[in-house]
């Protein structure tokens, strides 16, 4: 059963994902939701557009085919697509258990950003490097935005079980995700002070880390739930 508020929430997606792609999305009579392309587009662009929709519209865990014309449509609940969103939650959830992830992240768009803008400052490209991971870890937060005020329910069992544990899983990553953006942000300022010249990467990692895990170890608690599809944990 899909509700009656899935095209203002396609709509949403369609908006942050590829919203120079996106024409029209509308109701059909049969409760799912057509989503056409600009046709003036050029066909590399739509396509491209089109191909982040769709992964990012079954990654909610619709179906989403193309009909006919061939205009994506947005369905009910499938179950593979709800079990990989339950997959893809879970496999956040571990890799933010530990900080390593986060300041690896941190220190290579520092590096990008000086190799862009090579006389910048440290204290310039660690507070533009630092902008760009606390972006990264907004991700999931700004998916579940655009499902609020979807009414997700599922009549049948798999589908209803799925539901419950991507929610459950949802909380989970949000609230890492939070943190995530606390140690970017904190690794951030002080990279000023421990990293006066450029090239001192394995130092930086070691002090960065050790900061890190005595600011906000006892924060992350592994994730130890997992996820079983067809007998295999993930």
């Amino acid at each position: 059963m899909v509700s009656a508020d899935l095209a203002q929430v396609v709509a949403r997606i369609c908006a942050r994902i590829a919203p120079e792609t996106t024409a029209r999305v509308e109701m059909l009579a049969g409760g799912s939701v057509r989503v056409e392309s600009d046709p003036a587009l050029e066909a590399r662009m739509r396509w491209a557009g089109e191909h982040r929709l769709l992964r990012e519209l079954r990654l909610v865990g619709w179906q989403v085919v193309r009909d006919r014309r061939g205009h994506l449509q947005v369905g009910g609940w499938s179950t593979i697509n709800l079990a990989h969103r339950a997959q893809t939650l879970n496999v956040a959830a571990q890799a933010m258990g530990e900080v390593a992830p986060t300041l690896a992240l941190l220190l290579v768009a520092v590096d990008d950003y000086h190799r862009v803008y090579r006389r910048a400052g440290v204290a310039e490209a660690a507070a533009a490097a630092g902008a760009v991971v606390v972006d990264w870890y907004q991700r999931w937060p700004r998916r579940l935005a655009d499902l609020e005020g979807l009414d997700r329910q599922a009549d049948g069992l798999i589908a209803y079980v799925l539901l419950q544990r991507c929610q459950e899983l949802e909380q989970h990553v949000v609230a890492l995700s939070q943190i995530h953006r606390r140690i970017a942000a904190d690794a951030a300022s002080c990279l000023g002070e421990l990293m006066p010249r450029w090239g001192s990467g394995g130092e930086i990692s070691a002090q960065l880390m050790q900061r890190a895990r005595q600011r906000f170890a006892d924060e992350l608690p592994p994730c130890t739930a997992t996820f079983t599809l067809n007998g295999r944990r993930t």
